[in-house]
């Protein structure tokens, strides 16, 4: 099996790690060089017609410009289109026309410049194009309208139809940006909002588009439904929200920006505060003026009330905007910022140097070293948020400044500079054989209770010489009785042990602790507790599947030992299916189905919908299990969870998109679940039979990739 090396886990306290760590491993890396990578995201899947705006890419090292398309691949062959561009300053890749490419696909090849350097990365990015929807596949209704005081409570849906026979759905998942998981749809087909969505949904229109899995392949239904949620205005800004007029000139102020309906939009003055008549609103586009032959005195300030509508109601916005009257407005001059040194992953402040002259300035970023840093518009204060990911090194980083008389840009050298605190792993190793330890660290399997008690793990680390550390170790599942010592060195006991199961513990190392650069990485230490039951051991090898949830997979094929005719074999989920959440949504709980709002609830109550159930059976090994799914009361495998696949040699696998939570998010944590075998060939017996192991944990992570 393919995958990623496998990323850390850290603590919430120490949120800068965890973002770095997921950019350099949950992205797609080639690299060419040990002193510069670059990250796109991973394979996205677009339809005909649908455009594509890949984000701009994260890199470790020097700040990249000059950004090329230096081959694009289809079928892996070379390919001359003009639908594939990028932005020469950002990396942003962009897909337009895309009703002219053909379905499969589509590696692009990148190089760009970096201190001095031009690096070239082979098929930085991967954009699959999938077929549109068959006809004859429709979303009943198509439109559907919320307001917007009813978007958390609202139960309307749209089921996607098909005519006929033609084709069958088999899964089904909406296709929306990370973060904004407004909507969801079942696996019946079902459309809805997202109940467990914790941001808002704005107002405004929203299409929705599906990735449907039929028997003939996967294809996208582009604009399966429209949400159109409804409000009158809610809010209105102007940025800047303060104005000024010099004496003997005009004046325009910025477009104000509306949350609620844009239909039927209008803006209209309600009152201007002291009254004066000389100060006009456009009503379709809100800007504010006053015509050069005012008769406005120095040191008039005014304050404007506007009402804005739309189809659906009025709204008065108090003093919304300012406008004072100066005798004379100060063009800018004097404009830097001093050199700024910061530290990596820290919080940090910087503002124009002394000295700056100009009135009524509005800052703005050129560039903002990938969506790092962020300005405050009104003084021109630079950050950047605990956790921040820009790289080591000098960047430069252009400011504009403007006003009604002129505009100026500054240069922000700013240099950030190695934590000391700052480390990227803990590794246990395995003792499995497996190799790179990068891939397979931190899974150990032991025979019995003494060899648990005799072993001794101390931990590889790239914390700095000299740096205090300190250790902590919490237990998941068994291994009670563990410790750690200073230097992170685990110890065990026979009480952790328990037959034919598996155990888990979480070790945190923290680094600077107290400090702003304080340091955390969290790792999970894996045990498989191998003891022969009825004289058969089953030996997964590794016995941790590590699995991107949305795109499933399947785990290596276990050894069975203590058996002489594998045809008389057979294996099955059973019960005791345990979740535990590493840094996945609070809502995910840990723990079996039966237990309210966990992740494994809310991933059962999945499946009954699926197979068409009212009822959920929490004690039910169904949705997980081969035997219950392979063409039972019209079940079939694509249905399930996952199941140990009899047809593959006892192989896991799970199937995509099912362990993703009732918010849309999927799994980030590791489960475990008993299964029972029989050595007769009789796969009825499972259910009776006594023959109970835990041979295999699965570790869900978007990093991991899977086939």
């Amino acid at each position: 099996m393919k995958k990623r090396i496998y990323r850390n886990l850290l603590s919430r306290a120490t949120l800068w790690l965890l973002m770095f760590t997921i950019i350099s491993c949950t992205d797609t890396e080639t690299t060419d060089s040990r002193n510069f990578a670059l990250y796109y995201s991973g394979v996205t899947d677009i339809g005909p017609s649908m455009t594509y705006n890949s984000g701009t890419p994260t890199y470790i090292g020097p700040t990249p410009s000059s950004f090329t398309i230096t081959k694009v691949t289809y079928k892996e062959e070379d390919i001359d289109t003009k639908s594939f561009t990028i932005d020469e300053n950002t990396g942003v890749i962009t897909i337009s026309n895309s009703a002219e490419l053909g379905v499969g696909m589509y590696k692009i090849s990148v190089s760009c410049l970096a201190g001095g350097k031009t690096y070239t990365f082979s098929n930085a990015i991967e954009v699959n194009m999938l077929p549109a929807v068959p006809e004859g596949v429709k979303a009943v209704p198509s439109v559907i309208t919320i307001d917007y005081t009813e978007v958390q409570t609202s139960k309307a849906t749209s089921q996607i139809t098909t005519d006929g026979n033609h084709v069958s759905i088999t899964a089904y998942s909406v296709i929306q940006e990370e973060g904004k998981e407004y909507f969801t749809v079942s696996q019946s087909g079902k459309i809805s909002v997202n109940p467990n969505f914790k941001g808002e949904v704005p107002p405004g229109i929203h299409l929705v588009s599906l990735k449907l899995t039929t028997n003939a392949g996967d294809c996208i239904f582009e604009n399966a439904v429209q949400f159109n949620i409804t409000s009158k205005p809610l809010s209105l800004s102007y940025t800047p929200a303060e104005g000024a007029l010099e004496i003997g000139n005009g004046f325009t102020s910025s477009q104000p920006v509306v949350k609620g309906s844009l239909e039927e939009l209008t803006f209209k003055l309600k009152t201007v505060t002291p009254a004066t008549n000389q100060i006009k609103i456009d009503p379709a586009t809100g800007v504010l003026s006053v015509d050069p032959t005012n008769t406005l005195k120095v040191g008039d300030k005014f304050d404007v009330t506007i009402t804005v509508s739309n189809t659906y109601g009025s709204t008065d916005f108090e003093k919304a905007y300012t406008l004072s009257v100066v005798a004379f407005i100060r063009p800018i001059s004097n404009f830097s910022y001093a050199t700024k040194e910061a530290m990596q992953g820290v919080k940090f402040e910087t503002s124009p140097a002394n000295g700056l002259i100009g009135d009524a300035i509005t800052f703005s970023l050129m560039n903002d070293l990938n969506g790092q840093l962020t300005i405050d518009a009104q003084t021109g204060e630079i950050s950047a948020v605990k956790g921040h990911t820009i790289s080591l090194g000098t960047h430069t980083v252009a400011v504009k400044a403007k006003n009604v008389k002129s505009e100026a840009t500054a240069n922000l050298i700013l240099t950030v500079k190695e934590n000391p605190y700052y480390f990227t792993y803990i590794r246990y190793g395995n003792n499995l054989g497996l190799t790179p330890a990068t891939n397979y660290a931190d899974q150990f399997r032991v025979f019995s209770a003494d060899e648990l008690q005799n072993l001794s793990l101390a931990p590889t680390t790239d914390i700095k010489a000299g740096v205090e550390v300190e250790w902590s170790v919490k237990t998941k599942a068994q291994m009670s009785g563990t410790t750690i010592d200073s230097d992170g060195k685990l110890s065990f006991t026979t009480s952790g042990w328990k037959n034919a199961n598996g155990g888990l513990i979480m070790v945190t190392a923290t680094t600077g602790k107290g400090t702003p650069a304080e340091v955390s990485i969290t790792v999970p230490v894996f045990f498989n507790f191998a003891s022969a039951v009825a004289g058969v051991k089953v030996l997964y090898s590794p016995f941790v599947f590590q699995v991107n949830p949305k795109t499933g997979g399947s785990s290596a094929i276990p050894t069975i030992e203590g058996i002489s005719d594998l045809t008389k074999f057979a294996i099955d989920y059973r019960r005791t299916f345990n979740f535990y959440n590493f840094n996945g949504p609070s809502n995910h709980l840990e723990g079996q189905p039966s237990v309210a709002n966990s992740l494994m609830n809310q991933v059962w109550k999945k499946y009954y919908e699926t197979i068409g159930s009212a009822t959920v059976n929490t004690g039910s090994k169904d949705p997980m299990s081969y035997f219950s799914n392979n063409g039972v009361s019209g079940r079939t495998l694509a249905m399930a969870l996952g199941y140990v696949d009899a047809a593959n040699n006892n192989a896991l696998k799970i199937n995509p998109n099912q362990f993703i939570g009732l918010d849309g998010v999927p799994a980030n944590g590791a489960m475990i679940g008993q299964m029972t075998f029989v050595t007769d060939g009789n796969a009825g017996g499972l259910g009776g039979s006594k023959n109970q192991v835990f041979p295999i944990f699965i570790w869900f992570d978007e990093a991991f990739e899977s086939k």
